[in-house]
């Protein structure tokens, strides 16, 4: 199961690497761009290819800060109940124990 998940991956990062290749060079137009600190004059394969970089940045810092401590406080929860589990078979065993 583990290498049908590893070339499905594969194949579609070879995909979207093709698709990127030919599409950078079909469009090397000059595109203006303008930003805090001024002009600047780029390809717009170079643009677009900026973006999605800023893009993946600002997804990883989200996972980072918002996504991940969420999840640990989840596996803190679950082991609390696990914990408790315990407890309550514990505290049922002894009652049942002394009812005999």
């Amino acid at each position: 199961m583990f290498w049908v998940k590893f070339i499905l991956i594969a194949a579609i990062l070879l995909v979207v690497l093709v698709l990127g290749v030919e599409f950078s060079t079909l469009h090397t137009d000059p595109v203006k761009v303008n930003y805090l600190m001024g002009t600047t004059t780029l390809e717009l394969a170079w643009v677009i290819v900026g973006a999605f970089a800023a893009g993946v940045m600002i997804t990883a810092l989200v996972g980072m800060f918002v996504v991940l401590p969420l999840r640990w406080q989840v596996a803190r929860l679950r082991q609390a109940i696990v914990s408790k589990d315990q407890e309550i078979s514990l505290l049922t065993r002894k009652v049942g124990r002394e009812a005999h």
